[in-house]
């Protein structure tokens, strides 16, 4: 099979890095980006495989949940003085600060 140009366009300091490492890989620019190319795509293929399960139920737990109906959540005031405190121990763990404590 003839090979197809493929052509990519970068910036000039890029593109100099790339000649460079070629170089220095003892490779031409082209069969270069197409190592580097072809490596990538097989880490891409090794995440997909290693996530295809996880990915097969996360897309069954949200046609699941699609079923379920939303419900008005309580504003702060509705909750009991230990679920405001919850809320801001949470808030402010997940903040860092005491952002929360004027919720």
């Amino acid at each position: 099979m003839p090979n197809i140009r493929f052509t990519i366009s970068t910036s000039s300091d890029v593109q100099a890095a790339v000649r460079m490492h070629a170089e220095a890989a003892g490779m031409d620019v082209s069969a270069y980006m197409i190592a580097a190319a072809v490596a990538q795509m097989a880490r891409d293929d090794a995440a997909t495989a290693t996530f295809a399960a996880l990915d097969a139920r996360n897309q069954a737990a949200l046609e699941q949940a699609g079923g379920v109906p939303e419900t008005d959540l309580p504003s702060f005031d509705a909750l009991t003085l230990d679920e405001q405190a919850l809320v801001r121990r949470v808030l402010n763990s997940a903040l860092g600060s005491d952002a929360a404590s004027v919720a």
